[in-house]
């Protein structure tokens, strides 16, 4: 019969035996130098070359392994399990709980020669939106296909308190609206040219689109790796302010900035953008268009100096 996992408890008393077996950390390498199991080994899942490397440490399918990831609600080392047992070792576990369960046990740990991660936090303070690094992607889609381009970020500022946003404004050049999947220059004005009109977005009347931050909460179950908040907040588009919660996944920069994502579908028949709705209008043939449209928000902050 073969074992799945290994507690623990029974790995320690494995190892203070001298029983046979080869313990490897599948973590990447920056999360093993900052601490692992001692005698531990490393191979991390997540490269390509994982079951190469691995096989640098130990080239004998025989030979017992066990191997370990983070914790409980880490994958990593389920995965490189079934790795394993796939590339022919016969005898593979894996440490319930992972790390975290083997600290948890009030067993030691020991540090290897890298840096020590930071951990994922926020500095409070005000940030400046880097608007040459910043960008917003769009695309639109009707019958016979799809066209996506960019709109240039003009500004912005964002305030975090208590390691959160908790307001600010981001505000948008609608007047940069660009389409790079035309290759035709004359198609490509001409779409350009309508979505700056006033069947989408009236430019010429309100050249700019002004998001507001009024708070946000984090999402600690969205991600291990960032930080994820649900914004709450409200868009200013062709003069209709309404409010637009969104999600937006952020990471600080080790030299403190700021970088985060933000990802949305936008109805915009809600600010007023109404040209070929299918919910709106009858027999529109050729001329309808979905009435959502994809947004992708890039933002790069840098914190304000006194």
């Amino acid at each position: 019969m073969m074992l799945s996992s290994i507690s623990a408890g029974e790995l320690k008393s494995l190892l203070d035996s001298g029983g046979p077996v080869c313990l490897v950390d599948v973590l990447p390498p920056e999360y093993f130098g900052e601490r692992h199991i001692p005698g531990a080994s490393n191979a991390c899942v997540y490269e390509m070359a994982f079951l190469e490397n691995l096989t640098k440490i130990v080239s004998d399918r025989d030979t017992p392994l066990v191997v370990y990831g983070a914790s409980a609600r880490s994958r990593e080392a389920s995965v490189a399990v079934e790795k394993l047992r796939r590339a022919g070792y016969r005898e593979v576990r894996e440490l319930a709980g992972g790390l975290a369960a083997w600290r948890a046990a009030g067993y030691g740990v020991e540090a290897g020669q890298g840096p020590a991660v930071p951990e994922i936090a926020i500095a409070d303070g005000g940030y400046v939106v880097d608007c040459a690094a910043s960008r917003l992607e769009w695309m639109g889609r009707n019958l016979n296909g799809r066209h996506y381009g960019t709109i240039a970020v003009a500004g912005g500022e964002i305030l975090v308190k208590k390691g959160g946003p908790a307001g600010g404004s981001i505000t948008l050049d609608m007047g940069s609206i660009a389409d790079i999947d035309l290759k035709d220059e004359g198609y490509n004005r001409m779409l350009v040219s309508h979505l700056k009109s006033d069947d989408f977005f009236d430019v010429a009347t309100y050249p700019e689109a002004v998001y507001v931050i009024n708070g946000s909460e984090l999402l600690p179950e969205a991600s291990t790796c960032s930080l994820v908040y649900r914004v709450m907040g409200s868009l200013e588009l062709r003069g209709v302010k309404r409010e637009l919660p969104l999600t937006a996944e952020v990471a600080p920069q080790p030299d403190g900035q700021l970088k985060a994502r933000v990802l949305c579908d936008l109805d915009r028949t809600r600010w007023g953008a109404i040209y070929g709705s299918g919910r709106l209008f009858e027999k529109l043939g050729q001329h309808l268009v979905n009435e959502i449209v994809t947004v992708e928000l890039f933002l790069v902050a840098k914190m304000r100096q006194n």
